[in-house]
C-alpha cells in the first residue's frame, strides 16, 4: 500500500518537520499547550532556526 503524505523533497528541514507534525497530528499538542497556558510553544522560532541550516548537496559526494 502506498501512502502519500504530500511532503515535498527539497524543503528546508524546519518546514519538513512542521509538515510532518501537521500530518501526524502532533501539532495539536502545541495548540493545546498554547490554549491552556496562553504562551507560545516556540515552534515557529524553532522552525525558522532549523530552516537556516544549510546541508551539503549529496550529488557532490557521487561526482568525484
Amino acid at each position: 500500500m502506498i501512502v502519500r503524505t504530500g511532503i515535498v523533497s527539497g524543503k528546508r528541514i524546519g518546514d519538513a518537520i512542521s509538515e510532518f507534525t501537521r500530518i501526524t497530528g502532533i501539532d495539536q499538542i502545541s495548540d493545546s499547550y498554547e490554549a491552556i497556558t496562553g504562551k507560545s510553544c516556540g515552534c515557529e522560532k524553532r522552525k525558522q532556526g532549523l530552516n537556516k541550516i544549510q546541508f551539503p548537496s549529496f550529488s557532490i559526494l557521487y561526482h568525484s
